[in-house]
């Protein structure tokens, strides 16, 4: 999981409480080492999209999103053919179809998944996701949905 404010670190606990193994990366480095303490371990942008199949990202804006994904030693960088990128952050559709088109030429599911519920959702795991891609990239992200969500 690549941010760690507001939503994403309590996100990031229930996951976790969920009993998925986490990869976490954020500039801010006592939210990474409080996730490492609950069990998650730490990597940079390129590591989380080479070591594992689905990376979830809420980002503050679509400008970081696609800097984040595409960037140099960006999660895109590290991606393989079969992974889904979910983007759980407030991005516009314009941006949405970029990040789709960009992964889709690598092989890489990507679905536009903002969240409603705020903080208060993202601790007690009751956000709704209003999700927009393939119906297979869903499916895929579906059991971290059900954690992170009602």
């Amino acid at each position: 999981m690549i941010y760690l404010g507001i939503m994403g670190k309590p996100m990031a606990k229930n996951l976790l409480a969920g009993g998925v193994e986490l990869m976490v990366c954020d500039l801010d480095e006592t939210a990474v080492a409080e996730l490492m303490e609950a069990g998650a371990v730490q990597g940079s942008y390129q590591e989380i999209g080479e070591q594992c199949e689905v990376v979830l990202l809420i980002l503050p804006n679509g400008d970081i999103s696609k800097a984040v994904l595409f960037g140099d030693n960006g999660v895109a960088a590290g991606l393989s053919a079969g992974k889904v990128v979910c983007d759980m952050s407030s991005i516009t559709p314009v941006e949405s179809k970029e990040c789709y088109d960009g992964l889709a030429k690598i092989g890489v599911g990507f679905v536009d998944a903002p969240v409603s519920g705020g903080e208060p959702g993202a601790i007690n795991g009751t956000l709704a996701f209003m999700a927009g891609g393939d119906k297979k990239d869903f499916d895929a992200l579906m059991p971290y949905f059900d954690i992170m969500g009602s």
